[in-house]
């Protein structure tokens, strides 16, 4: 009972702490969106790309949630408890969570891969210039595609619930049997968990190689300019470099702990097939906590607005500057 209790309250506490960076995201960006609303600052394509934060928080927020309710769920067996509709649900949410946070992330790499990229190419350009259009239109896609393929996986479980009061004489006791059927393909399964799990994988790292590389780039160009004397703006000098960093460090920390994410729910579902995986459950529903809590913490230092939120929280003396260096970034690119 003690190892029980541990369990549920460290999880309790990572998942906690999830909630909290996401919901912190959540409430900064509907503050944002109502200045918006009324005339604020930004509009446009850094309006489309602070939506697709939003929508990362919102799946990540209901992917702790529902990870800390399935780990409850599997450590005090109440599998006979919820029945199969109930454990179908919390494992058809946690599912669609996972697959929207991958895909929703996917959507802001590729959009900041069009936002900084520059590229002389006639159809790369009309993409700049419609880059709100496609990322609405790629989280709206994404959305629809993680919950038509997280079907097959769903369908594939079933529950036995037996009696053995008459084995004991113990009337209150009943067993509960999971076992996954076969009325689904294997090639089905795998296909839709490769398209859920690794695809937006390997669209995500692509995105990074490419944004990084491209930064690199710049940044050597940016420095031979200064070693010749070359007068540069006040956008061009350290702050932007700094912006540059800050940014290729976000996506590649994304990247990197997705893909972790990406091997831990592919654990989490293969354990289904083992008879004994109980340490996978516990390793997937601590991962899942802890994940969803780091891309809230990458997210919020990463981006201008956020950052800026959370250091007037904490330190509400303070005053911003007037140019921070992911402003002076935003200039730079959109020459």
């Amino acid at each position: 009972m003690t190892v029980v209790l541990g369990k549920l309250v460290g999880d309790g506490l990572l998942a906690l702490l999830g909630v909290a960076g996401n919901a912190f995201i959540l409430g900064s960006n509907a503050w944002h969106f109502s200045r918006v609303k009324r005339g604020g600052e930004k509009q446009g394509s850094h309006l489309a790309g602070e939506i697709t934060i939003t929508c990362i928080a919102v799946a990540n927020l209901l992917l702790d949630l529902s990870g800390f309710l399935w780990f409850v769920t599997k450590v005090l067996h109440l599998d006979c408890l919820i029945g199969n509709a109930g454990y179908t649900c919390i494992t058809y949410t946690l599912m669609v969570t996972g697959a929207c946070s991958f895909w929703f992330t996917t959507c802001l790499c590729v959009f900041y891969l069009v936002k900084i990229i520059s590229v002389p190419n006639a159809f790369f350009i009309r993409l700049k210039r419609n880059i709100s259009v496609l990322t609405f239109t790629f989280l709206l896609i994404s959305f629809i595609f993680s919950c038509v393929l997280s079907i097959p996986n769903i369908l594939s479980i079933q529950f036995y619930q037996t009696n053995i009061s008459e084995a004991n004489g113990n009337l209150s006791q009943s067993a509960c049997d999971m076992n996954i059927s076969n009325n689904i393909p294997s090639g089905i399964l795998i296909f839709s968990g490769v398209l859920l799990l690794y695809l937006p994988a390997v669209i995500m790292v692509y995105a990074c190689v490419q944004i990084v590389g491209y930064l690199r780039h710049h940044i050597k160009r940016m420095e031979k300019k200064r070693a010749s004397d070359i007068p540069l703006s006040s956008c061009s000098s350290s702050p932007a470099l700094q912006a540059q960093i800050r940014i290729s460090k976000m996506i590649a920390c994304l990247v990197f702990i997705y893909l972790l994410c990406d091997t831990v729910l592919l654990l989490v579902l293969l354990s289904r097939f083992i008879s004994n995986n109980a340490l996978f459950q516990d390793f997937g529903a601590f991962a899942i906590s802890v994940f969803s809590g780091g891309i809230a913490s990458i997210l919020i230092f990463g981006n201008s607005n956020l950052r800026r939120n959370l250091m007037s929280v904490c330190c509400p003396a303070s005053k911003p500057l007037k140019y921070n260096s992911e402003q002076c970034f935003k200039v730079l690119i959109m020459k």
